[in-house]
């Protein structure tokens, strides 16, 4: 049994205007980053808000995972293979640990990251719980398939 509880938390879908919220959240639109890494951006930033918090502790974890991680960028990027080679930014986009970087920088947090490929939320809350230090664990889920889902949930302990 885990001693971290739920201090905030960001799992209903994205709101219609949730780039514009992100942009908001941000102070500017962010750029050359897709679509997975901006719905995992804005469920971040609203769950650390929702805990009252703008910054990571050094000793938490950040876990992150995704069904099917960026599969919609890797397509994008596949079709441009056609024709030759795929576009720098497209690439970038396919990859997840790009979201973890931003939010690393974002919450001023130099720790522990790591992202999950096929896990769910769950997979990646038990794994945090079992690693988590005293700064306890940032968890998130995301996906963009079918107009996009972001999961998070921050936890601290009990103590």
């Amino acid at each position: 049994m885990s001693d971290l509880i739920i201090t905030g938390r960001c799992v209903e879908p994205p709101a219609a205007d949730w780039r514009a919220r992100l942009a908001q959240m941000l102070g500017e639109k962010p750029r050359r980053i897709g679509a997975w890494a901006e719905l995992g951006l804005y469920g971040a930033l609203r769950c650390m808000a929702d805990d009252g918090e703008a910054t990571l502790p050094r000793d938490a974890v950040l876990m992150l995972a995704s069904r099917g991680g960026t599969h919609v960028a890797t397509r994008a990027a596949l079709d441009q293979m056609r024709d030759d080679l795929p576009m720098p930014v497209a690439f970038l986009q396919t990859q997840p640990s790009q979201l973890l970087a931003l939010l690393a920088a974002r919450l001023d947090f130099p720790g522990n990251a790591c992202f999950l490929a096929g896990a769910s939320l769950a997979e990646a809350r038990a794994l945090a719980e079992a690693q988590a230090g005293a700064g306890g664990a940032l968890v998130g889920w995301v996906d963009d398939a079918d107009g996009g889902a972001t999961e998070w949930l921050r936890m601290r302990r009990s103590d």
